[in-house]
């Protein structure tokens, strides 16, 4: 019987916390979708552009994990040729991609702890988007 409530404890556990992490890396892939998307919108090959497609990834609401934490490490980055990727860039006019990365997410782990599972899951999520037209690329 212990042994059946055990297996039955491990299945829900893993249910339920497997559910949370699917749902925090939709949130999270959600944020870095429209961040790239509003970043990549304001490029305009001036630094005035630049900075206001990193002030779009701030000014968007960042929260995940059912709205009850702020995403940590946002890494905005930008690119001309969607292979090399730079914070801070020196072509500015040739830039045509933005990449948005929110890479520390961690899901706390509840019922799978109690039957040997690990303490946390890490969800990261990233996403590039292009101009002209702006849209999604990775």
């Amino acid at each position: 019987m212990s042994v059946c409530m055990f297996l039955l404890l491990a299945v829900i556990g893993m249910a339920f916390d497997l559910g949370r992490v699917y749902i925090a890396r939709n949130e999270a892939q959600i944020f870095v979708d429209a961040a790239s998307m509003a970043a990549a919108k304001q490029l305009d090959g001036t630094a005035a552009g630049l900075d206001r497609a990193r002030a779009a990834v701030t000014a968007l609401p960042d929260r995940w994990n059912l709205g009850t934490e702020d995403f940590m490490g946002v890494i905005v980055e930008f690119s001309a040729d969607g292979k090399q990727w730079d914070a801070e860039p020196k072509e500015l006019k040739a830039l045509r991609y933005a990449r948005v990365t929110a890479p520390e997410n961690h899901v706390a782990i509840m019922f799978l702890r109690a039957v040997g599972g690990p303490p946390s899951f890490t969800v990261p999520a990233r996403a590039a988007a292009s101009i002209n037209p702006v849209r999604l690329t990775e």
